[in-house]
């Protein structure tokens, strides 16, 4: 077969250099070795002969063994020769002694390490290694590569040159991929590998003609171009190129300049370590960085259009103290929802804040000591970044008795002002700055008695700011609060069931102390609707304590099924006993006591997964939280669909709700098609938040996705925020919502491509919660 020199014209080109890079990428090359799987979906190719690591490196064996006059060795029928990593296997052959070579080797097969040759002819020089074979197959198992050949030289174990030669994966190349070359070249030392003067068909089809074109020989991890990412996106084509650096066994570095067409270039990087004090652990350094946005500067009133994000995530142990920074910053607040990134792990487009904090606990016996400074800043031009923790410093110790168990917690905080220079509105409520401090002493008494368990807890806290504002007179609270709690556990077990009841009765009360004059720091909202927590703690902070006292009575049913299903079933029936005057005062409106009732139900099967929860005010006659949905889990088939709703009563108001559908659904269809769809619906407005739709197609060696999702977000229009007035219409040209949309394509030829490369091949993952 003789192969001609391809022709090109400069319309191609960029096609070339694409295709030149994506098929340079890495196997594995995005992930550390101990977070990789070597996988190529278990497929199975006729043509694969069976290898094995155990080999005689000094045996030889064959039918007729005839020692020549010059001292060569001929050997007839069934020839079998060790090599040291290996082994010959052949109809006949003749074995140099004095050189130990092997020659004239008819019909044969050798085994190398992972790779295997079949041969009608060949030679073979067992010390060098060096090798000449001739109209053959060879099977490349890391890569699970099929070469056929005319003619094969090179040395084992370092390099290879196959000529006029074909390469694949595929049991049938015409319903695949396949290669028809000039010469194939493997460098087993360097793990490289190129081609030269080539053909690609892709199923049957001459789909392009290149000079040359490298590829990974190895699933190990390698310096190198990685996949080009191709979108269509409501701001133009937006192109990464990543390229990707192995610093060491535990360090790599990715660096991907980067084209937006209605916004211009920038470059993004992902550096990611592991520690030898937390190898369990991935810590990684996060930028993105445009000179300059073309869009942005069309909205806003800056002069510097240098837009930036950056994200250092860091966790370390030694023996008993930990270190933790997470420290986030970039140079606006609207960066990372205007250019969103499948390269760098910042934030996402619907988060609020930046996290700013760094830590270090330290833990000795029943001791703990932690020391941190936590900031945020705000991702919303109208929010300000709030306050910081500068330091904040936290003492904890706890001494468990026979039946009493002591415990004395501390805490020293220093506030100041964390400023927003992209702040719009100036937040006067941000002014006061200051300390506080708080202590909280208790102990705890659990007694076992036949039928039941008694736990009594009771508790004083104690708090004192030291404002700066020397108008503000320092005061102190304490607060004295007690939990007794009456609970049992009962089983019964049968040959293909086993359940557990559990009973519960808890009174709880926090007496009130007015904290009104109290600055608020730190404080917000728990998520309570469902009674996850039922205690004071119904805030993140100690800025406001609610005085709360109640009576609950709570059910606890788990059943287990056969060992393969299981059910869960809770009710919950609190009576508040008084109202809160401190969240009425918070409010600046009366709220009476309540009475509230919830429940929460699930089975899960191997097929099925259904759930429901809900909270229901009986004194105001409203569902205050609930959330219902199933999961249906067939062999070609999963499906999902839940619901929640759940209103903010009684800390913010009875408007603030939150009421949406989603719905995904993933089908494996016959040959290897594969789609998958979703959608995320605001019931209250009527309108989709999310949907997104992927198709695609794989078998053994060759898969291709595309995938395409649509988001509703905020889009600030600021260009004449100061001449604006503030009403309704203002407010409306300052922000709306517009329609983010993204089209992404890839390809993968197995075993030539790497195809692993999991940050761009998130959307195929089926968790609709994580696009």
């Amino acid at each position: 077969m003789k192969f001609t020199k391809p022709q090109y014209h400069p319309s191609k080109n960029f096609l070339v250099f694409i295709f030149v890079l994506f098929t340079n990428l890495q196997l594995g090359a995005s992930y550390l070795d101990q977070f990789e799987q070597h996988q190529f979906q278990g497929c199975s190719n006729p043509d694969y002969p069976k290898l094995t690591n155990k080999y005689a490196s000094g045996s030889m064996d064959a039918g007729k063994i005839d020692i020549q006059s010059n001292g060569d060795i001929s050997l007839d029928e069934d020839v079998l020769i060790g090599l040291k990593n290996g082994q010959v296997m052949a109809s006949s052959a003749i074995y140099s002694k004095n050189q130990n070579f092997i020659q004239d080797m008819k019909n044969g097969n050798i085994y190398h390490f992972d790779n295997y040759f079949k041969f009608l002819n060949g030679s073979l020089a067992k010390d060098s290694g060096e090798i000449e074979l001739v109209n053959g197959t060879a099977f490349l198992e890391e890569r699970n590569l099929l070469v056929k050949y005319q003619t094969l030289a090179g040395n084992l174990g370092e390099s290879l040159k196959f000529n006029n030669a074909t390469l694949s994966s595929c049991n049938n190349s015409s319903e695949g991929w396949e290669i028809n070359a000039k010469s194939i070249n493997i460098n087993e030392e360097s793990h490289r590998g190129y081609v030269e003067d080539l053909s690609l068909k892709i199923l049957d089809r001459t789909l392009l003609k290149l000079p040359y074109l490298p590829f990974p020989a190895t699933t190990k991890r390698l310096s190198g171009f990685l996949e080009p990412e191709l979108s269509f996106t409501s701001d133009g084509v937006d192109l990464f190129l990543p390229y990707f650096w192995v610093l060491s066994d535990q360090s790599d570095l990715t660096i991907a300049p980067r084209a937006l067409k209605d916004r211009g270039f920038g470059l993004e990087g992902n550096y990611r370590y592991l520690t030898k004090s937390n190898s369990d652990s991935m810590n990684y350094f996060d930028l993105l960085f445009f000179p300059e946005d073309k869009e942005f500067k069309k909205d806003y009133e800056l002069a510097d259009n240098e837009r930036w994000a950056f994200r250092l995530k860091e966790n370390r142990s030694f023996s008993n103290v930990t270190t933790s920074i997470d420290w986030a910053k970039s140079s606006d607040s609207m960066v990372l929802l205007d250019l969103p990134s499948s390269l760098t792990s910042i934030a996402n487009q619907r988060d609020h804040y930046l996290r700013q904090s760094v830590s270090m606990n330290m833990l000795v016996n029943n001791f703990l000591i932690s020391i941190a400074r936590e900031g945020f800043q705000s991702l919303n031009p109208f929010i300000n970044n709030g306050f910081i923790k500068k330091p904040e410093l936290n003492l904890e110790y706890q001494q468990y008795g026979p039946s009493v168990t002591y415990f004395a917690r501390a805490n020293y905080s220093n506030f100041d002002i964390n400023k927003n220079h992209y702040l719009l509105l100036d937040n006067k409520t941000a002014k006061q700055i200051g300390k506080r401090f708080f202590t909280e002493i208790g102990a705890e008494t659990l007694q076992d008695f036949r039928y039941f368990d008694l736990s009594i807890n009771g508790s004083f806290l104690y708090k004192k700011y030291d404002l700066d504002d020397i108008k503000i007179n320092s005061k102190s609270t304490t607060i004295p609060s007690v939990e007794i709690k009456i609970s049992s556990l009962f089983s019964q077990s049968s040959e293909d069931s086993f359940s557990l009841f559990m009973p519960e009765f808890v009174y709880q009360k926090t007496t009130y102390k007015d904290q009104s004059a109290d600055p608020i720091f730190d404080l917000h909202q728990r998520n309570f609707g469902n009674f996850n927590r039922l205690n004071t703690k119904y805030f993140f902070g100690k800025d406001r304590v609610p005085d709360t006292e109640f009576l609950l009575a709570r059910l606890k049913l788990q059943k287990r099924i056969n060992n393969s299903s299981r059910l869960n079933f809770q009710i919950i029936k609190k009576n508040e006993l008084q109202e809160s005057r401190v969240i009425n005062s918070m409010l600046n409106q009366s709220i009476e006591k309540d009475s509230q009732i919830g429940t929460n139900v699930s089975f899960e099967s191997e097929i099925l997964r259904a759930y429901f929860a809900a909270n229901y005010s009986q004194k105001r006659n409203t569902l205050n939280f609930g959330q219902t949905g199933i999961e249906i889990q067939l062999p070609e088939t999963r499906l999902i669909l839940s619901r929640k709703f759940q209103t903010n009563v009684p800390l913010l108001n009875s408007k603030n709700k939150l009421d949406y559908v989603e719905f995904s659904l993933e089908r494996s269809m016959s040959e290897g098609y594969k789609f998958i769809g979703g959608i995320s619906k605001d019931l209250d407005s009527k309108k989709n938040l999310e949907s997104y739709f992927g198709f695609g197609f794989e078998n053994c060696c060759l898969a291709f996705k595309i995938y395409a999702s649509d988001k509703r977000l905020s889009k600030y229009n600021l260009l004449n925020f100061h001449s604006l007035q503030f009403n309704n219409a203002s407010w409306d040209k300052m922000i709306s919502i517009e329609n983010k949309s993204r089209i992404n394509f890839e390809f993968e030829l197995k075993g030539l491509t790497g195809g692993n490369n999991n940050k761009r091949n998130r959307f195929f993952s089926n968790a609709f919660s994580n696009l």
